[in-house]
């Protein structure tokens, strides 16, 4: 595997370039590198030559640089398995790619290919996390941004990945194992849910943006989860806690963003999300709770209805749901039902001013081929 490093990388590493033997290269098997500093913390970011996926490390110190050529290898392997790629793909791939060696920049085009690349990662700065040394979080994102232009066709880096890795090997890339799931807003009268497929290995941070997504809300609020113990039948003492289930469930676990969260916890354990996966959990249970923002507190029920082992998935996926559900701020079910008993009438005198408020929401009807657009690339 062909590393070809700037000037300022090979400044900081102990690894000399290699002399070209004029031997043609795959650029599946080639990277581009180059180092920067983000929040005064050393980061390299890769390049594959011929899919421009981008891979990045971040933090590193002088130990780390010692064993660069390790740490590629095995942030190559954290980020693909990231994506749901199959161990054997993956495995397949690093065999096939030989042992890591250094070389000069190749020539211009891929240089500034790799300073896009770089850009790309500047734009996610923000969210690399300062305990993880291989941000895959990061990683992934900066790939699902359109590259390309000029001379050559735009794409998404992710997906030319995909395609070069199914050229490789025989068989399935993917292999996943899934939950169907339920999410049904608590409403009263107003039938509003998606039946989701989420792949278990989905951390709960990731789980509370794919139910931004499926059903458009925009993260102004906080968020919680709540794992229940189908078990127990006890129901709580108070019917309009945002933990009472109609099933007599009792709740076992609380999952919150935050540390400040955690400083409320009352009778129920509490956990933060960061780290925790659904695989921790499901199965055996097959019930959770999502609320979001706090003030008009929208409850969500998450029925685990089976889990499947599929070859084919890539990203969570919407198979089918209905009903719109409320705008940001509106004021809860009371607020929505007024929404919507304005918003049917276009004589109400309140319908223009409402009307517009909702366009300022983002507030727009149910559409799953958006949903899952979104969801291939949250």
């Amino acid at each position: 595997m062909r590393i070809h490093s700037t000037k300022k990388l090979f400044d900081e590493i102990p690894f000399k370039p290699e002399a070209d033997t004029g031997e043609e290269e795959n650029p599946l098997f080639s990277w581009h590198a180059n180092l920067l500093v983000i929040d005064r913390r050393k980061t390299i970011v890769l390049m594959n030559d011929n899919n421009r996926y981008t891979i990045v490390l971040y933090g590193l110190k002088a130990k780390d640089l010692k064993v660069l050529d390790g740490l590629i290898v095995e942030a190559i392997r954290k980020t693909f398995k990231s994506e749901r790629l199959s161990d054997e793909v993956i495995e397949q791939y690093i065999s096939a790619a030989g042992a890591v060696t250094f070389h000069k920049t190749k020539n211009r085009s891929l240089v500034a290919r790799l300073n896009k690349a770089v850009d790309n990662v500047w734009f996610y700065s923000r969210e690399m996390d300062k305990a993880l040394l291989i941000n895959t979080n990061v990683s992934k994102n900066a790939s699902r941004l359109l590259g390309g232009g000029g001379n050559s066709p735009s794409t998404y880096p992710y997906k030319e990945l995909f395609k070069d890795l199914k050229s490789l090997v025989e068989g399935p890339v993917f292999k996943t194992r899934a939950a169907v799931m339920k999410v049904s807003m608590q409403l009263g009268e107003h039938s509003i849910w998606r039946r989701l497929l989420v792949p278990l290995d989905t951390s709960f941070y990731e789980m509370h943006r794919i139910l931004q997504i499926a059903f458009d809300w925009h993260d102004y609020h906080l968020h919680e989860f709540y794992l229940y113990d189908e078990s127990k039948t006890d129901e709580p003492e108070f019917e309009h806690s945002p933990t009472y289930t109609s099933y007599g469930y009792r709740p076992m676990l609380n999952i919150v963003m935050n540390e400040e969260a955690v400083a409320y916890s009352g009778d129920v354990e509490v956990k933060l999300e960061k780290g925790l996966l659904l695989t921790d959990f499901i199965p055996p249970h097959t019930y959770m709770k999502y609320i979001y923002d706090y003030g008009d507190e929208w409850k969500h029920e998450i029925f685990i209805e089976e889990i499947v082992t599929r070859d084919d998935l890539q990203s969570p996926v919407c198979l089918e749901g209905e009903g719109t559900a409320p705008p940001e701020d509106c004021g809860g079910e009371p607020g929505f039902d007024n929404f919507l008993k304005i918003m049917s009438d276009p004589s109400n005198p309140e319908y223009e001013s409402m009307k517009s408020w909702a366009r300022m929401q983002l507030y727009r009807e149910f559409d799953m081929g958006l949903v899952n657009g979104r969801l291939r690339r949250y």
